[in-house]
């Protein structure tokens, strides 16, 4: 499956061509997280299609959180890809220039309303974005606990109160973010495991796929 568009410029390539450069453990890698990302949206949309939960529209308020990290394995499908469309030095470039502990150098806020923006690179966002709001979290007695965020509290109260019931019953099952994180280890015990403020990660992963596949960075 191809997951970046064809290119007519020469001096570019297609996502598979360039996954195609790396290492047969290191394409194994990206394929089987890019599998990994794709299953969370399918279950975080039959989870909100069963329990009515959702964003507002256009919101974007997760992503100007400073503090969002991930691992370095799950944004190197998103590396991959900056190379192969040809925008992954000057992105590079951003990143070096700014606090690695930032917002997201991906969003792009609204440029008059606080919360509301975009994500610049939705199909290889990684985990985290895919399921904060949407998934669930084991407390100490091993008991599902909806983790959402505070608009979707706010502005569903009663969608919640459902949810977090039919969790505790067994009526709903909502994806759980240790097992998430506990798939990206097992797909890249290397990588996998360490986590990094999200700017970091993509520089480091832009700096990894650059390396093996003979680009300049």
């Amino acid at each position: 499956m191809c997951y970046g568009p064809s290119r007519s410029d020469t001096n570019l390539m297609t996502f598979d061509e360039t996954v195609s450069r790396l290492s047969g453990t290191d394409q194994k890698i990206v394929r089987d997280m890019m599998a990994l990302l794709e299953g969370i949206d399918r279950r975080t949309e039959r989870f909100s299609s069963s329990t009515g939960l959702k964003c507002r529209d256009g919101c974007g308020a997760c992503c100007e959180n400073p503090q969002v990290e991930t691992t370095l394995a799950e944004v190197l499908p998103l590396a991959a890809s900056l190379w192969a469309d040809g925008t992954a030095e000057n992105k590079l470039e951003d990143i070096r220039a700014r606090n690695s502990k930032g917002v997201c150098v991906f969003y792009n806020p609204d440029p008059v309303h606080r919360g509301l923006g975009r994500c610049g690179i939705y199909a290889f966002r990684p985990g985290l974005c895919r399921l904060f709001g949407f998934a669930a979290r084991k407390n100490k007695k091993g008991q599902p606990e909806l983790l959402t965020c505070k608009i979707i509290k706010s502005s569903q109260p009663e969608d919640c109160r459902r949810t977090q019931e039919g969790l505790q019953k067994g009526d709903l099952e909502a994806p759980v973010m240790t097992n998430h994180a506990m798939a990206v280890a097992n797909i890249d015990p290397v990588h996998g495991q360490k986590y990094f403020p999200i700017n970091e990660a993509v520089r480091l992963a832009i700096e990894k796929i650059g390396y093996k596949t003979g680009f300049p960075g």
